[in-house]
């Protein structure tokens, strides 16, 4: 029998000893050689007694061994460690014919090394060499070609498999594992010399099921059904799983069977595409948890505008999705939108922007109108192209509807529901412009129910507010649509008319027969639950448009037409004259120079002689004067009402007492003026003041004037109103010596019952009565009674306004004893009063 030489070099006799042990049991017609070393082993090359060489390097060696030159005759099988497949490269040059890689931690590997070394040595026997003779020598440039060619593709595929993402391994027939990248190690957490030992497919699998690398639950994405770990058998080609480790990552491995039965497996780290898909679906199904929840909902666009997507609450939107799903906005419509509304919302989105708060108006099928706001952003493509909008939307119906309440609050009369001052003034500003800038012209009518406190007082605020409410509606019921009736407050009702022709005369006859229709409306008899009330206006009109005029002015001007019409009679109308402007104008510059006066002490006493029937001097009556620096005196006619209406008659009777009370200290001085009285006029705004009666002793304590010399006159204007309390503080100051007189007497509204419970001491006989008592026989009765009447009451009489020596002996003969007028002296200033006194030289 025919033995085989194998030459083994190896270092590692142990080794080299499971080398041949094994050899023994599959091959025992090989014989084999121990040599320690490469350097023992020239020796036995030299006599070319061998088959085969199998040279295994230590894993230190970094170049081949120099003997390789001496078995270029023989069939040579490296054995060497994975991170020296280079220097196997390098070797291929020298003749090489194969190599195996040495299992790290074993000999797992001899048995893929005999395999080679037997088909390498077969290979050499199929090319007509016999074992033991030398090798037939082929082209060496072919050789180095092919050994070139060989050397690139595999650089080419280590640097492949290197530069892999993905880990990768490749099993031969038998389910080895003959090619492997770094990556596999990386994502499967493996040792390397685990897989240089090229092990089973299914020793593999079944150590990393023991390890419990993969946890058991895990993710099996399989169209087949198959399970990762039973992949030892029929594989389908490819076949795909997702596979969870205990430690959270995900891989996707996918196996590829090959025509020779092999297989390639792939190995990819697809955590961070999981977790992004679980956050995505996580997101997903928390927008449509947070959809349902709430109120508003989501919307979808195609580019060109149709609905695509709609999710949310739907019973807000006020829309059914069939009836969405495809339609764009404008063709569901809405009642707020005109198409030009529509074209500008196309334009935005055209033109790719934003949208924010789009109101629509829309109308449920019960006849109901409900509000929604929209908002949206574009979509867009990878390139910029407008892929449609999203947004959300939401039902404003009830805030639509409180923004209505605020502004009827705001604006309208909240018992008449008119427009009301602030939004009247609104109107009237753009009215006023547009008359300007236009031929026409417009009218204010300013409306003042007659003797409406009356009824309030009366009848009590609820009635009164039943009469404005009908008023409100004839007002309304008397002008156009388009015309403005406004409640200006209390009682007073504004109009406004605009759209009047532009002669100022047409303009004026169409005013005035709508005021007319006004009048007679209104003047109808208004139904008070069980009773009727007669009421009429007074109206004042103001036109404009003609020339600029501002909002105020034109108020002003409707109010004091209105004030002139009251001053006509009432129940009338009146339009503005520029003359009533003028008057007002001069009123208001009297003002000013009347307060400027007070602050300046322009104003000063006149005094006028009250005598008796033999002309001696009793005392005078005090008579308030102004001594205007341009105008000279000012009659108190003019100011003194004036000063009423606006309070300063307060400021100005204080004075007029403070003075008058330190003429009669002066005058208390002089034996001759010591007895004299001074009377002083008080206002009734003035005697109703809470403190007057203080005023009144305080002044007198501060002067030290003697309170029996001073008399207040009255009028009989106080008996109109709250005579308990006027009594009470008559008899007050009375109790302290303050003596009082009613002016004017007969010409008011006098009571006898009161008359006679007032604490006076003398009747002031008013002039108008004086003035014609000879020549009037009515006059004259009236004189003779008011005498009569003081002397019952045990009142004395003062006649004023005595011009002539006809009138005192009337007044003297039927018992007056005091007198007052022209024929005595007039009003004069002190010094000429008491120089009237002083005896002629």
């Amino acid at each position: 029998m025919t033995h085989t030489g194998i030459l083994w070099v190896d270092s590692d006799a142990p080794h080299a000893d499971a080398a041949r042990g094994l050899m023994g049991a599959r091959h025992p017609g090989w014989r084999v050689v121990h040599s320690p070393s490469p350097e023992t082993a020239r020796a036995p090359l030299a006599s070319h007694a061998w088959d085969a060489v199998v040279l295994c390097l230590r894993s230190s060696d970094q170049e081949p061994p120099g003997l390789l030159e001496l078995c270029a005759s023989h069939p040579v099988l490296l054995c060497i460690d994975s991170a020296q497949e280079a220097l196997a490269a390098r070797a291929f040059r020298c003749g090489l014919g194969d190599y195996v890689l040495r299992d790290a931690d074993g000999t797992a590997h001899l048995n893929e090394l005999l395999h080679r070394l037997a088909a390498l040595m077969q290979n050499a026997r199929g090319s007509g060499q016999e074992p033991g003779q030398p090798a037939r020598m082929v082209d060496a440039r072919i050789w180095q070609e092919a050994l070139s060619m060989l050397q690139e593709q595999r650089s080419a595929l280590q640097a492949t498999l290197a530069s892999m993402s993905q880990g990768i391994l490749k099993t031969g027939p038998d389910g080895r594992i003959t090619v492997y990248n770094q990556r596999v190690l990386e994502l499967l957490n493996l040792p390397e010399a685990l897989l240089a030992t090229r092990p089973m497919l299914a020793d593999l699998t079944r150590m990393q099921a023991e390890r419990g690398d993969f946890g058991e639950d895990y993710n099996l994405v399989d169209p087949c059904g198959h399970d990762y770990l039973a992949q030892v058998g029929v594989v389908p080609s490819p076949a795909l799983y997702w596979r969870t480790t205990r430690d959270g990552r995900t891989f996707e491995v996918r196996t590829t069977s090959l025509p020779d039965g092999s297989l390639v497996r792939t190995f990819t780290d697809v955590s961070d595409y999981v977790r992004v898909e679980n956050e995505l679906r996580e997101s997903e199904a928390r927008f449509r948890s947070l959809s349902d929840l709430s109120s508003d909902w989501y919307w979808e666009l195609d580019a060109q505008g149709r609905f695509v997507q709609l999710v949310g609450d739907l019973v807000g939107s006020g829309m059914a999705l069939p009836d969405v799903l495809g339609r764009t906005r404008w063709e569901i419509g809405a009642l707020n939108m005109t198409e030009s509304d529509w074209a500008a919302h196309r334009a935005v989105l055209a033109a790719q922007q934003p949208f924010r708060d789009l109101e629509l108006a829309r109308r449920h099928p019960d006849g109901s109108v409900y509000w929604l706001s929209v908002s949206g952003v574009p979509l867009l493509d990878a390139s910029g192209a407008l892929r449609g909008y999203r947004g959300v939307g939401r039902n404003i119906t009830g805030r639509k509807q409180a923004e209505s309440q605020i502004e009827r609050l705001a604006f309208y009369d909240a018992l008449t529901g008119l427009p009301n001052r602030r939004l009247l003034l609104d109107r009237l500003q753009r009215a006023t412009v547009a008359a300007t800038h236009s031929s026409t012209q417009g009218a204010l009518l300013f409306i003042d129910l007659d003797n409406f406190k009356d009824l309030n007082d009366t009848l009590g605020h609820d009635i009164g507010d039943q009469l404005l409410l009908q008023v409100a509606q004839r007002l309304k019921a008397c002008v156009r649509e388009t015309d403005t009736v406004a409640r200006f407050g209390g009682d007073e009702f504004v109009v406004l008319l605009e759209g009047l022709s532009a002669n100022s005369a047409h303009a004026s006859a169409e005013t005035a027969h709508v005021a007319g229709h006004i009048a007679t409306t209104l003047g109808q008899p208004y139904p008070l639950g069980e009773t009727s009330h007669h009421s009429t206006p007074s109206i004042g009109i103001a036109l404009f448009g003609r020339q600029p005029c501002s909002v105020d002015e034109l108020l002003k001007h409707a109010d004091l037409a209105m004030y002139q019409a009251k001053a006509a009679g009432r129940n009338t109308q009146r339009f503005f004259d520029p003359e009533m402007q003028a008057a007002v104008s001069s009123r208001s510059a009297l003002e000013a120079d009347l307060r400027r006066g007070l602050e300046q002490k322009e104003q000063l006493l006149y005094y006028q002689p009250v005598v008796d029937g033999k002309g001696h001097l009793q005392g005078a009556e005090a008579l308030l004067r102004w001594n205007h620096p341009r105008r000279g005196i000012v009659s108190p006619a003019e100011f003194i009402p004036l000063a009423e209406q606006t309070g300063l008659i307060l400021p100005l009777g204080h004075w007029v007492l403070e003075t008058a009370c330190a003429q009669l200290v002066t005058w208390s001085r002089s034996a001759l003026t010591q007895p004299f009285f001074l009377s002083v006029n008080v206002s009734v705004r003035q005697f109703r003041q809470p403190d007057f009666v203080q005023q009144v002793l305080g002044t007198l304590d501060a002067s030290g004037a003697n309170p029996e010399r001073l008399k207040l006159e009255l009028t009989e204007s106080l008996l109109l109103a709250d005579v308990e309390d006027s009594i009470a503080r008559m008899e007050q100051l009375r109790s302290h010596g303050v003596g009082f007189s009613l002016d004017d007497f007969g010409t008011g509204y006098s009571s006898l019952s009161y008359l006679k419970r007032l604490p006076l001491e003398q009747l002031k006989i008013d002039q108008s009565f004086v003035r014609d008592l000879q020549t009037n026989p009515n006059d004259a009765a009236i004189v003779r009674t008011i005498l009569a009447l003081a002397d019952s009451l045990d009142l004395s009489v003062v006649a004023e306004g005595v011009e002539t020596t006809g009138q005192f002996e009337f007044l003297h003969r039927h018992g007056c004893k005091a007198f007052q007028g022209y024929l005595f002296g007039r009003p004069m200033p002190c010094e000429l009063l008491e120089r009237t006194l002083r005896p002629a030289p």
